[in-house]
């Protein structure tokens, strides 16, 4: 009986190490097959750019833009409704400017709605996405544009406002993801934009709270993409734009503003709506912030910072606030 139990022991042993062998070897394919795979893929992905892209139709498309009453949300609205969207919705919170909006994309030929939400408040971002399926149908199009800044240090910050912030910069995200992105699932149809910023990777003194509710969508954006990797008709693309001419950072001082000049609106936009058309997962602009941010991942902070002082970004956010008042300045897009 002992010499059964010992050979049979030795059988399972055996086919023990056999398996073992198997799954080293397969593993070892896989690995060569990736070896093979991803130069490939490099070189694939730097000849499709020497080509134009090609832009996809979006008439059958719903796009939803929030904070779409002024600033870029405007000028997104006036150039995606250039390529003829079945509709356009907007949500902000100042109802006049909501209108005016709305007329201007009107007087393109093109279907335009507007609602009044706050995207810091959850139960409306829920009740208007409901409203928007009942009358109008299912956005394809979820552009997360809306955003706050109050621009204080960590320190110095007014609860209610960092709670605010990342309200409204990062926890509407994910609302509105919840909101829209089953639809798009059950229709395998779909296209997701993040407005971030060139903030979500590296940082600025007085904009704690601001940055980290940037690297939090942008972290969320990049999770995303995984889970929706079995959806190949859902696309997301995460835009990251450096400094922009607008009344949100107006305040913001550089030391030498020349030497990489503050973009317009409607730059911000005609590169946002580009990269939707083309299915672009992601943009940096301008082209030479793909270097500093690069350079911030390379070199330590004992390097940095003292470039960084150099350029006056240590006090960039010095005047942000009002000189009448010990508050912070809350300004939103």
């Amino acid at each position: 009986m002992s010499s059964w139990v010992r050979e049979s022991s030795k059988v399972s042993m055996a086919k023990q190490d056999v398996n073992k062998l198997s799954d080293t070897c397969r593993y070892f394919v896989r690995l060569a097959f990736l070896v093979v795979k991803i130069p490939f893929l490099c070189c694939k992905s730097l000849v499709v750019s020497l080509y134009p892209a090609k832009l996809k139709d979006i008439s059958n498309d719903i796009v939803l833009i929030t904070g779409g009453s002024r600033g870029i949300g405007r000028q997104i609205a006036l150039e995606i409704a250039k390529h003829k969207p079945e509709h356009i919705v907007l949500w902000g919170r100042g109802i006049a400017n909501l209108e005016r909006t709305a007329a201007e994309v009107r007087s393109l030929g093109i279907k335009c709605s507007y609602m009044s939400c706050d995207l810091g408040v959850k139960e409306q971002i829920y009740s208007k996405a409901q409203e928007i399926k009942d009358t109008i149908g299912p956005v394809s199009i979820l552009v997360n544009n809306a955003g706050v800044v109050t621009g204080r240090k960590i320190v110095d910050s007014v609860e209610e406002e960092v709670e605010a912030t990342f309200a409204v910069n990062t926890l509407a995200h994910i609302w509105t993801l919840k909101a829209f992105l089953p639809d798009m699932m059950d229709s395998q149809k779909g296209h997701i934009v993040t407005m971030s910023s060139v903030l979500s990777m590296i940082t600025m003194a007085g904009l704690s709270d601001y940055c980290s509710s940037k690297f939090s969508t942008t972290g969320l954006c990049e999770s995303l993409y995984w889970e929706v990797e079995e959806y190949p008709n859902i696309f997301m693309t995460s835009v990251h734009p450096y400094l922009v001419i607008n009344d949100m950072f107006s305040a913001l001082k550089l030391r030498f503003p020349r030497l990489i000049p503050a973009l317009s609106e409607k730059y911000v936009a005609e590169r946002t709506v580009q990269a939707v058309l083309t299915n672009t997962s992601y943009i940096i602009m301008p082209r030479i912030m793909y270097i500093i941010v690069l350079a911030q991942r390379i070199f330590p902070d004992s390097v940095l910072l003292p470039i960084y002082k150099f350029l006056g970004t240590d006090t960039a956010m010095d005047n942000f606030l009002s000189p009448k008042s010990s508050l912070p300045k809350v300004k939103s897009s």
